[in-house]
């Protein structure tokens, strides 16, 4: 329609809307004139005697109503007093309940990796408060900006929310001062009653005639809550920025004060976006007071989110804020896990009431530079592989995102002669509570991963050699035949390019020589496990069917690097007292031993293990070793490892429709002289992933790359290689999805529906371990052609 017929059209209406409304009025006037004067007549005496007696009683309801409240409180004034009086001492760090001081922890080299408070609650005393910048500031003008002129009682925010609360027929609206919100803090609910407001605003006047305005303020500060269990700015302040509140700049300071009205609403790690915005709401309050100059608050939020690197139109990116933050019971964590196993030693220890009375110092066996770039390694990570999940499932948006939050990864890292704990990290969060769960406690098959052990084992009892040949060739045994992911069989190899490659095949024919009781003994014995009821006595164990926590595999593998010596892997070094007495001196217990497999054999299967990462002989983790060949920078000493990864069966699938992904669980087992790491990348409950065992070499090269460069010391030992002779060349393709083609072995044909389970594990879901297709280690698919399959664990070979 044109503009100008629209405008013609508005103009007729509104004309005859004002047409109407004087024909209105001008009828409501006569009528008025005509008959309003006998009207009021007959209303005046019965409207003036009901509102007065409605006004009567009114008043004397709310006199007694108010007379009740006043009587309530002044039946609690003693305690009342009591309570501000211990509040006052507290304050100034008196009184018979002190600020406790934290439990410092600290890394290997003294440097301070977190602070335990065994009493929670911040503790930010009268001195300090003198010392903060902004923070007063931005509380003063966000919450109370007529603060320093009131007695405590906002009498016009009071009238203000009574008419809101009234037209709105709820109690929607609070109008409490600083005072009255220290007063609801620390003496009634956060219910909104009429009844809770009175009593407030009494307290409210008792405490400013007990307090200053700087110490109502700091004890506001200190008593306000912030979401997730925290209480205080001082906790606030080291969660998000690592900081002490008298350290805040002015922007970190209104985005704390911008939590105040609604902690979870307005937290930046639930929603940034709104976080930003109630925090540019705060700076514009300042800058109205006075606080900062004019066009200050846009550039001070802009250096904000340079700073924390923050993705402003992102709801879910908080980039570096609340980072390495604290916990429930941390301010300042920057080693989570670490600092958890710290938290649960002390407790398991030590008398509760010293834990209580803080001040102790721990020293551990991390190594900060290490642990910051390993928790950076496996983050990025599992950050990808949460948005995979998201981005090509087909599931309900609820589900997928209540599953993406549960995927998670693990790294542990050793150092194999001492058994010194280096880096732990035991999931993305901070605040969780599973830190500890996932390195220590959490079974997992480890897949392909457990074959370096094997060949160890194997060498060390003499049933090959390190130049030996081994049979790429389809095992049978029973109604049993487990498969290599690719369908190929390469006749005999050389045992390094069967561990390279991970060939299924190869290492079940040789725990089938071996024994898979030899090797299940050597298994218990290296992680010294309690019982051996877990880990059945079978020909999957080839496989990585046993049940193990990263830490049991990292110390299976510290074992190998070491020379075939027993690891007890340790974190915490000793203990002082506030005093600086010690209450667990170092100790000179060894940590290593008794010898478990000779040196000669580990030595060897290190070697073997090298060719993991070797492009030339098609190693699982290959692309890391071609890039060590273009880049001589790039992981410059000696490394070895081993992939593995666990495919989902059809369990999994029944219990996650729509989930993408074939692999439940990714390992990697990084070597490097002096250093064992682990790595477990996986989901929670046991849903498909995106990636597998190649997946997770990243993660170790990247941590690898980052914190080791200069800290390696010497190289690994050096053990012969002799090409074999050679073999007639077997090889054949099958196609993938031939299942039953054998082109190694022409005999024996096998029974269509039975034999084609890949990895015949002891439990009752199987799951198929496969590793990463050797030339296309970017797919990391893991062999996408393989069907589901039947088991018969009655038919493994018991030794």
């Amino acid at each position: 329609m044109p503009a100008s017929r629209f405008q013609l059209q508005m103009n007729n209406l509104r004309s005859g809307l004002n047409r109407l409304w004087h024909w209105l009025t001008t009828v409501a006037w006569v009528w008025l004139r005509d008959h309003g004067r006998r009207v009021w007549s007959w209303l005046r005496p019965r409207f003036w005697r009901t509102l007065g007696g409605g006004i009567v009683i009114f008043g004397l309801l709310v006199a007694l109503f108010t007379a009740y409240v006043y009587v309530s409180y002044l039946w609690q004034s003693d305690d009342i007093s009591a309570r501000l009086d211990h509040e006052k001492e507290w304050l100034h760090g008196r009184g018979a309940n002190p600020a406790r001081p934290p439990i410092k922890i600290y890394d290997r080299n003294r440097k301070l990796i977190g602070e335990y408070l065994p009493v929670r609650g911040s503790h930010i005393t009268s001195q300090v408060c003198q010392q903060m910048q902004w923070l007063p500031r931005a509380a003063v003008a966000a919450e109370d900006r007529y603060f320093y002129d009131h007695s405590g009682i906002a009498w016009q925010g009071i009238v203000r929310a009574m008419l809101n609360n009234i037209t709105s027929l709820s109690m929607r609206e609070g109008g409490g001062t600083i005072t009255q919100q220290l007063a609801r803090n620390l003496f009634t609910d956060r219910a909104r009653t009429l009844y809770r407001k009175l009593y407030e605003s009494f307290v409210a006047r008792l405490i400013e005639s007990r307090f200053t305005k700087a110490e109502i303020l700091c004890l506001y500060l200190n008593k306000i809550y912030m979401g997730e269990g925290r209480i205080g700015a001082e906790e606030a302040s080291w969660f998000y920025f690592r900081k002490p509140p008298q350290n805040l700049s002015a922007a970190e300071a209104a985005m704390i004060v911008g939590l105040f009205p609604s902690p979870v609403r307005y937290s930046p790690l639930n929603n940034i976006e709104l976080s930003l915005q109630k925090q540019k709401a705060v700076l514009a309050a300042m800058l109205r007071d006075g606080q900062i100059k004019k066009g200050q608050e846009l550039i001070l939020q802009q250096r904000f989110i340079r700073q924390y690197a923050v993705q402003a139109n992102s709801t879910a990116d908080p980039g570096e804020i609340g980072r390495y933050g604290a916990s429930r019971d941390f301010r300042f964590n920057i080693a989570p896990a670490a600092n958890a196993y710290v938290k649960e030693y002390l407790y398991e220890n030590l008398p509760e009431e010293q834990i209580q009375a803080g001040g102790l110092q721990v020293f551990t066996t991390i190594d900060k530079d290490r642990q910051v770039q390993a928790l950076q390694a496996v983050r990025s990570t599992v950050r990808q592989l949460r948005s995979e999940m998201i981005a090509k499932s087909k599931a309900p948006p609820e589900k997928l995102a209540r599953l993406a939050r549960r995927i998670n990864g693990v790294l542990v890292s050793i150092n194999p002669q001492t058994a010194e704990i280096l880096a732990l990290v035991g999931g993305y969060a901070i605040s969780e509570g599973n830190m500890t769960q996932r390195p220590f406690r959490m079974l997992r098959q480890p897949g392909s991963s457990m074959k370096g052990f094997l060949y160890a084992v194997a060498m060390d009892e003499d049933v090959l050699d390190v130049n030996s040949l081994v049979e790429d060739k389809r095992f049978r045994q029973g109604k049993w035949s487990p498969r290599n992911w690719n369908g190929q069989y390469l006749g005999p190899i050389p045992v390094r390019k069967a561990l390279a490659i991970s060939s299924n095949s190869a290492a079940v024919r040789t725990l089938d020589q071996l024994g898979s009781g030899v090797f299940r003994r050597r298994m218990l014995s290296a992680i010294e496990a309690e019982s051996g009821d877990r880990i059945a006595n079978n020909l999957t164990l080839a496989l990585g069917t046993a049940e193990l926590t990263p830490m049991e595999l990292a110390r299976i593998y510290a074992l190998v690097n070491n020379g075939g010596l027993v690891v007890a892997p340790y974190l915490v070094n000793s203990i002082k007292d506030a005093e600086g007495s010690y209450l667990m001196a170092p100790s000179d217990e060894l940590r290593v031993g008794p010898e478990l497999l000779s040196r000669e054999a580990c030595d060897k299967a290190v070697k073997l293990m090298t060719y993991v990462l070797d492009p030339e002989i098609g190693g699982t983790a290959g692309h890391i070793g071609k890039e060590r060949q273009r880049n001589p920078k790039y992981l410059p000493f000696d490394v070895a490892g081993k992939t593995g990864t666990v495919q989902v069966d059809a369990a999994v699938r029944k219990k996650f429709p729509g989930i993408y992904g074939s692999q439940k669980d990714a390992w990697f087992v990084g070597l490097v002289p002096g250093e064992t790491t682990v790595v477990w990348l996986g989901q929670d409950e046991g849903a498909p992933i995106s990636r597998g065992g190649v997946t997770a070499a990243e993660v170790w090269a990247r941590y690898s790359q980052a914190a080791l460069p200069g800290k390696v010391q010497g190289h690994f030992a050096t053990v012969e290689i002799i090409d074999p002779d050679p073999v007639p060349d077997k090889t054949e393709e099958c196609s993938p999805f031939d299942l039953f083609c054998d082109p190694s072995d022409k005999s024996a044909p096998v029974e269509k529906g039975k034999g084609d389970n890949p990895d015949q594990p002891q439990s009752k879901n199987p799951q198929p371990d496969l590793d990463a297709h050797p030339q296309d280690p970017a797919a990391d698919t893991n062999d996408t052609n393989q069907l589901p399959v039947t088991t018969d664990p009655g038919q493994a070979t018991l030794d």
